[in-house]
């Protein structure tokens, strides 16, 4: 069984991801706003 860990790191103003098998993802939200489509 894979266990995730995500959290919010204010510092970096990114997302988090760990898994317990070692592995880290990072997602830049600033870069991930940059291409959000929104609509009103």
């Amino acid at each position: 069984m894979n266990f995730i860990s995500a959290s919010y790191n204010m510092y970096h103003n990114s997302i988090d991801i760990t898994t317990f098998d070692g592995y880290i993802l990072r997602i830049d939200c600033n870069k991930a706003e940059e291409v959000l489509k929104t609509t009103v």
